[in-house]
């Protein structure tokens, strides 16, 4: 499973496999087939809020309300911007 980012619904969420073991951005969760999707890579490569609620989930660890605002936050002003136009389009 992977961590995504729904860019249109501003949600996280996650991506699971294809059938034969691929993963697919177009495999995430259902309630976002055809939008905007982006997939987190290692939490190292982002910026201190991103980094921080990234970790806490694979560590499955409990994240506050201050933390996802902060999150969401530096997505907002831009801090995915150069990983988006990198990361090639969702398949619809």
């Amino acid at each position: 499973m992977e961590i995504g980012y729904c860019l249109d619904c501003r949600e996280l969420n996650y991506a699971i496999t294809n059938g034969n073991g691929v993963f697919e951005r177009a495999n995430m969760s259902n309630n976002h087939a055809g939008h905007r999707q982006y997939i987190f890579d290692k939490p190292e490569k982002y910026c201190p809020p991103i980094k921080n609620v990234l970790i806490k989930i694979q560590a499955k660890l409990p994240i506050s309300n201050n933390e996802i605002i902060l999150f969401k936050l530096a997505i907002d002003l831009g801090e995915l911007e150069p990983f988006i136009q990198q990361q090639k389009p969702a398949m619809p």
